[in-house]
């Protein structure tokens, strides 16, 4: 469990977090040309990496490899064989420097019944629990953090979307799936419009970060009942922010105006300016 407490005591929801932040760690680490900033990126991804481990968080590991699959998608577009190769070394090294039991850890995530402490089944029967209430009360739900009164033995549903769904209803997980992937789509135009610019811009690594953290926060949070957490709205605000200022570094060769008063505004459709850098029109 993680030594902070709050959210972070319970290692599932500690590993969670740590999955959407490696892909950020890796993100900058592309995108910086300094080879000392490089060397510090590289170091907290693994020093993330090793806490996901050592929370022997099943949903934290697959929330990784789903992070990790979309990072190795598209960052090695164009180097598939490099690639590969730090694939391979990486699983190595987890394998390796892994604890000895955690190979047996992962292996219940196929095979339930070994799994001595009972958790792989008693999480199927929570699931199949809420997915029950859900759709016995698909309108409004039973309310917020109420699922643990029609649980078995007062438990949270483990999952976050089916927390959403049994607690708020059907059309609140609508939104809620909506609201994740809505960014993604954004991200992925900022991804396509920026990779030949790749080199001596950070939108593109951090569109593709970005992407994968979510990817990864959806993968893990099926394990893990964190949906009221700020985890997956940090990562969207950081998305809209990463939007916007690529907006704003588009129109950086527009047409200024300056002006002397503050008080004046945008007049013509031109982008208005003081001594600060041009903003997109939206957003004077």
């Amino acid at each position: 469990a993680g030594v902070i407490g709050g959210m972070f005591g319970n290692p599932n929801d500690m590993a969670l977090h740590l999955v959407t932040m490696v892909p950020i760690a890796i993100a900058l680490l592309f995108s910086r040309r300094n080879p000392f900033a490089k060397i510090i990126y590289l170091l907290c991804a693994i020093l993330l990496v090793a806490g996901i481990v050592v929370s022997f968080s099943r949903g934290g590991f697959l929330g990784l490899l789903g992070a990790g699959g979309v990072l190795a998608w598209k960052l090695g577009r164009q180097n598939r064989l490099v690639v590969a190769m730090c694939v391979v070394t990486a699983a190595i090294a987890l394998f390796l420097f892994a604890p000895g039991d955690y190979g047996s850890r992962l292996s219940t995530i196929t095979d339930v019944s070994s799994d001595l402490t009972g958790s792989s089944m008693a999480r199927y029967a929570l699931l199949m629990r809420s997915l029950l209430v859900s759709l016995r009360h698909p309108l409004l739900g039973i309310g917020m953090d109420n699922f643990h009164h029609l649980a078995l033995s007062e438990s949270v549903s483990h999952n976050a979307f089916t927390q959403v769904s049994a607690e708020m209803g059907l059309t609140a997980l609508v939104i809620y799936i909506w609201f994740i992937v809505a960014p993604l789509r954004r991200l992925r135009m900022i991804e396509r419009e920026s990779f030949e610019t790749r080199k001596t811009s950070r939108f593109y690594h951090l569109a593709v970060g970005l992407q994968a953290a979510l990817v990864g926060y959806m993968v893990a949070s099926f394990f893990a009942s964190v949906a009221y957490q700020f985890y997956v709205y940090y990562l969207v605000g950081y998305a809209v922010c990463t939007r916007r200022l690529y907006e704003v570094a588009r129109t950086e060769g527009s047409e200024v105006v300056k002006i002397t008063r503050p008080d004046e505004v945008e007049e013509k459709g031109k982008s208005v300016a003081t001594d600060q850098p041009a903003l997109a029109k939206p957003y004077v």
